[in-house]
């Protein structure tokens, strides 16, 4: 049994969190495909710091404490939407719960054959070759969507974003001109007391 969420919804870095109840079969390993939509993308830092996360390591032929729920948590990020001319203020992007898959060996499951899989890019596909395959259901009644809301800029604000910019960059510029100049000066006259004193 499978289930996702959203943690952060109406955010740029949405957490996509799914949860699997073990289905206690031996020799099998946890496959999940997610397909995103265009605006959404997984973020490959953040991903990387919770890979100590996903692996569960156990030496020895029996495993004693095999987890009961697994929680997997992948970090996206959103990109920014057009601007919007109609008064909304948000853009939805639907994203639907990832499939879970467990590839088995053949002696171990007598579940779906291959000829069931979703369409899976060649690059992936190698893990379920000569495999059974148990593929985890939603529960039922559930709707396996999620909504990511982000918020979207107003075109009637763009020519004041602009101008706020420009001002902004253009005060920063001068701003660091005048600090510039000033250590030049300061450092100039230190320069000149220094060799009047030597003379």
């Amino acid at each position: 049994m499978q289930s996702s969420s959203l943690l952060h919804p109406y955010s740029y870095h949405p957490v996509f969190k799914t949860r699997i109840s073990a289905p206690g079969h031996e020799n099998c390993t946890l496959n999940l495909r997610y397909e995103l939509p265009p605006i959404l993308f997984v973020d490959p830092y953040q991903l990387s710091n919770r890979a100590e996360t996903y692996s569960y390591k156990y030496a020895g032929p029996l495993n004693l404490e095999p987890p009961g729920v697994l929680e997997i948590e992948v970090p996206l990020h959103v990109r920014y939407g057009h601007t919007s001319a109609t008064g909304t203020m948000f853009q939805d992007a639907k994203l639907s719960w990832p499939d879970a898959l467990f590839p088995c060996p053949l002696s171990a499951s007598t579940s779906r054959p291959r000829a069931e899989l979703p369409k899976i890019p060649t690059e992936f596909a190698a893990a379920f070759e000569g495999k059974s395959i148990i593929r985890l259901r939603s529960p039922e009644g559930v709707i396996p969507i999620e909504t990511i809301r982000t918020p979207v800029g107003s075109t009637a604000d763009v020519r004041t974003v602009e101008i706020g910019t420009t001002v902004v960059i253009i005060s920063a510029f001068l701003f660091l001109v005048h600090a510039v100049r000033r250590t030049v000066v300061r450092l100039g006259s230190a320069t000149a007391r220094l060799s009047a004193k030597k003379q």
